[in-house]
């Protein structure tokens, strides 16, 4: 009897043993199958990205003579659309994804974890002038061209198709090139979805560039800003056609293009120092909003900005009022210089307002160099390094 119940015993582990095997084999093939169901999903996810343009682009960046038109999202691509307004005549050099001194995508370093790099596949589309002088930059490391003030230059920039957990990146010129001002460097750059509310549309980001070329009085004129996608002309045509249907006409940007026909202003505008001090129609200067000599940045930002929410809360308050901000520099120095040191001093006070949420079409730019010194300064002296303020409003909306 124990002989037969010790031969059972070992017969039933046996068995115990077999299917536990089994189930064994079984767990490993599900959890086999299971990865590679995930594998594939993961896969067809990444592939199965929705194209799509974002109009809107936002990001920072050092000056403003250059922008992103736009960015496109294709299955495997991200591509910057990019302009710049020649300042100086000079060359420019293109590089290919192979040389250091190439573009690059990078996460900002102030974000948590660790910093992620995007290598440039390619420059396409490279256009002086909306003149097409190279279809792609492949086969040489680099390209020079011969480029005069007031030429508009424009490329595209390929990068791999950005991940979706991604929802940030730095636009670096070259090596090293992130704390150079004198590089084409856009910062904070928002990676928006599909379902994005901020991508805007095609009518939006051509009245974009030609309230950007148009701040540039010395801008050539040619034939074609971009080259348009065909569901891009498409839908642009469709455009065209409802804007024939109405009297209304996209907002232009005013600068002060007659600069050497500026005279000085023989009083000195009150300074502001709360909102009852802004009066419609009158200049005002900004006095916490200072500046050192060939400088763009503010003196005191957190003085600066305490004046900009001075015109942020005005501009809240009477939503029908415009503004115009007038930037101006010391008499010395030479004078085109001195004209786009006043532009970016305005554009400067303009960017923080936007970004505060103002509509940038409510704000008007006027420059005028060193032609306008302050009543008392006419020999010169710092207080003509400054911004006016000038709101411009109806009366049957603000008294």
């Amino acid at each position: 009897m124990k002989q037969l119940l010790l031969l059972t015993c070992n017969h039933t582990g046996d068995k115990i043993k077999y299917y536990m095997k089994g189930a064994t084999n079984i767990f490993r093939q599900l959890y086999l199958i299971s990865g590679i169901l995930l594998l594939m999903s993961s896969m067809l996810c990444a592939n199965d990205e929705v194209n799509y343009f974002d109009y809107l682009p936002k990001y920072r960046k050092f000056k403003s003579h250059y922008q992103i038109d736009k960015i496109e999202y294709r299955d495997k691509r991200t591509i910057i659309y990019f302009r710049f307004v020649v300042q100086a005549d000079g060359s420019f050099s293109f590089f290919n994804g192979a040389h250091p001194n190439c573009w690059y995508l990078r996460t900002p370093p102030r974000m948590r974890g660790i910093e992620v790099q995007f290598k440039l596949l390619e420059i396409k589309d490279i256009r002086i002038n909306a003149e097409q002088k190279m279809e792609a930059l492949t086969s040489v490391p680099e390209v020079d061209y011969d480029i005069k003030r007031g030429d508009v230059i424009t490329c595209q920039m390929h990068f791999v198709r950005i991940p979706n957990y991604i929802r940030m990146l730095d636009l670096i010129q070259g090596k090293d090139g992130e704390l150079d001002q004198n590089k084409l460097n856009c910062f904070d750059i928002m990676i928006k979805t599909h379902e994005s509310p901020l991508l805007g549309d095609v009518g939006g980001a051509e009245q974009g560039t030609e309230r950007f070329e148009q701040s540039f009085p010395f801008v050539k004129p040619k034939s074609k800003n971009t080259l348009l996608s065909a569901a891009e002309l498409e839908k642009q045509k469709q455009q065209e056609a409802v804007a024939k249907t109405t009297k209304t006409e996209p907002y232009k940007e005013v600068v002060d293009t007659k600069g050497s026909e500026s005279k000085p202003i023989d009083y000195r505008p009150g300074a502001m120092i709360t909102m009852t001090d802004l009066a419609c129609n009158t200049r005002v200067v900004l006095p916490s909003i200072t500046f050192k000599d060939n400088e763009v940045k503010f003196s005191g930002r957190v003085k600066a900005i305490q004046d900009i929410k001075i015109l942020y809360d005005y501009l809240l308050a009477y939503p029908q009022a415009t503004l115009r901000l007038h930037g101006h520099t010391d008499i010395f120095g030479n004078d085109y210089q001195n004209l786009e040191l006043s532009r970016e001093r305005a554009l400067a006070v303009k960017l923080e307002l936007v970004k505060m949420g103002i509509d940038r079409d409510r704000i008007e730019i006027f420059f005028y160099g060193g032609r306008q010194p302050l009543k008392g300064a006419e020999k010169g002296g710092e207080s003509n390094r400054r911004v006016e303020a000038e709101p411009l409003c109806k009366a049957d909306k603000v008294k």
